[in-house]
């Protein structure tokens, strides 16, 4: 009865200890394939994680995971259904990692977190063009609520103009979360290089747009003739002038196209009130003709 006593107790050792000893996270996916690694970030639709011994970024969806068990002990659950109940039971008898690459199915986006972030070609070569969030300034101020709507606008009018090239616009909404899952807000979008954000967004195509919109009032000059006091009071030139510019990035994050606009506006109002809010709608659609014209997609 003791030697059966302690042959319990020393199993019972062996696999505490196999238990400790892994220092990978596990992930359970819902076909039943289980991989090891690291999990390194984990938002609301992806994980990503890197494989024992290397440091390349893998990302896989949420959905298609049924639950995480970490290094430390904690599990974390994804609600979604199993098709292997096998799956469940295995973390106990999950072997010690080895030097060669597990075999798994390897997830659709890779990023390679290099020195170098131009050199990121994970999502290269598959025709997707994002808009990021344009800055739209109104004598020199940030407009928030132009901005998007002008970003809304350029988004549109890309996607219904380019029926005859192999072109997928991404939708305004699915840029905005994937920065959002990144971390990069509005603040630093513009210290993110060109090569960063195609990585983070799965484009091959990036377009920039800025628009700085300024408003100038002249009042007209009277003219001292001996019936002056016969005229009407004299009218103001008011104008609204348009600068636009646009980058356009390939892969890689090159820049294969730029291009810079101005468009002038003037008209009389003896109120001084600004013209129509909608005229650098025709400014920008004149800039991303361009785009689609210039044989850079």
């Amino acid at each position: 009865m003791k030697k059966v006593m302690l042959l319990v107790f020393m199993s019972l050792s062996l696999v505490a200890f196999a238990q400790r000893g892994n220092v990978n996270d596990i992930l359970f996916t819902t076909s039943g394939e289980i991989i090891q690694g690291k999990v390194v970030k984990v938002t609301a639709s992806t994980i990503s994680f890197s494989y024992p011994g290397e440091s390349l970024v893998n990302e896989i969806g949420s959905n298609q995971l049924q639950k995480i068990v970490f290094s430390s002990g904690r599990t974390q659950n994804f609600g979604n259904a199993s098709t292997s109940d096998s799956a469940a039971e295995a973390v106990t008898n999950v072997p010690t990692p080895q030097a060669e690459t597990p075999t798994t199915t390897i997830p659709k986006e890779e990023i390679y977190l290099g020195p170098d972030e131009n050199s990121v070609t994970a999502s290269a070569n598959n025709n997707r063009l994002a808009v990021t969030p344009m800055t739209y300034l109104v004598n020199g101020q940030y407009s928030k609520e132009i901005s998007g709507k002008a970003t809304q606008f350029a988004t549109d009018y890309l996607a219904r103009q380019n029926q005859s090239l192999p072109i997928e616009v991404q939708e305004m909404a699915l840029t905005i979360r994937k920065l959002v899952d990144a971390g990069i807000g509005f603040q630093q979008l513009a210290q993110t290089s060109a090569g960063k954000l195609q990585s983070v967004l799965g484009s091959e195509y990036l377009v920039l747009i800025e628009i700085n919109e300024t408003h100038q009032k002249t009042e007209a000059k009277k003219d001292n003739g001996f019936f002056d006091v016969q005229k009407e009071q004299a009218k103001s030139d008011d104008s609204i002038r348009y600068e636009i510019e646009l980058i356009l990035f390939g892969s890689g994050g090159a820049e294969t196209y730029s291009s810079k606009f101005s468009n002038e506006r003037s008209f009389k109002s003896p109120s001084g009130n600004s013209g129509s809010q909608s005229d650098w709608k025709m400014a920008m659609q004149y800039v991303l003709d361009q785009i689609l014209t210039s044989g850079s997609l």
